[in-house]
């Protein structure tokens, strides 16, 4: 610090850069600090407050839960259909699908509801051929497979000559299912008589056939000219239309 001596004998002082940076600030200075604070303070409480509150309800509006980030979490219960909701086809187990129908079956033709007839179906080569049939008379249908059995009575009831022997003749050989009203048939063959020089069995009365599968008989009197020569004497398996 210097000083500069006047005239008057009293000493004047002079600041200068030491004087700022050895002294400590003026008293003057806090005052108004203080006073600021103490106004910021005072004044600033309910603005503090706000602030506070405004910052919460940013915080309220920007929070993840409500705002778009939301959507990446679990959706509402809402937004897809409860497994329980019974419109939804919810509520309990599935339904099983109803079992379809099976059909009924469907049993062997038996005698006492078939019809015989017996119909001459021409001549070929050496041969004479008739068209057996078995028509279904009764209310349901049913089923023939295989080879009938065929036999000549005369009219005593007596059998003439041998039973007729099994052929592949005719177009038949598979199952037939016949509906009521429906024929099945097989092909009946035997010699022509020229070809034989008259050696036929006496003539028969009655047709007699075991229906395939069958123990019991139809039988009809309607022969149409079936006579058999040469001891010739075939049947073939039923099928579903004639020879």
């Amino acid at each position: 610090m210097s000083h500069t001596h006047q005239g008057d004998g009293r000493t004047r002082r002079r600041s200068g850069p030491e004087e700022a940076r050895g002294r400590p600030g003026r008293p003057w200075g806090v005052v108004p600090a203080i006073a600021c604070v103490a106004v910021l303070t005072a004044c600033g409480g309910s603005g503090t407050a706000d602030t506070g509150a405004a910052d919460r309800s940013g915080d309220t509006q920007t929070s993840p839960a409500a705002g778009p980030a939301a959507s990446t979490g679990t959706p509402p219960s809402s937004a897809a259909p409860s497994a329980e909701d019974p419109d939804e086809g919810g509520g309990g187990p599935p339904a099983s699908a109803p079992a379809t129908p099976r059909p009924a079956a469907v049993g062997r033709c038996e005698a006492t509801g078939l019809a015989l007839t017996l119909k001459a179906h021409g001549q070929e080569m050496n041969s004479k051929y008739f068209d057996l049939r078995l028509t279904n008379t009764g209310t349901e249908p049913c089923d023939l497979v295989g080879h009938p059995g065929v036999s000549l009575l005369d009219a005593g009831g007596e059998r003439v000559g041998e039973p007729a022997t099994r052929s592949s003749d005719g177009a038949g050989g598979g199952p037939v299912r016949l509906r009521p009203g429906q024929a099945a048939h097989a092909t009946v063959k035997t010699a022509g008589e020229g070809v034989t020089d008259g050696r036929c069995w006496p003539e028969a009365a009655t047709l007699l056939v075991y229906p395939p599968g069958s123990k019991q008989t139809v039988t009809t009197r309607g022969l149409d000219g079936l006579r058999v020569c040469g001891d010739s004497f075939q049947v073939g398996p039923v099928g579903d239309r004639a020879p």
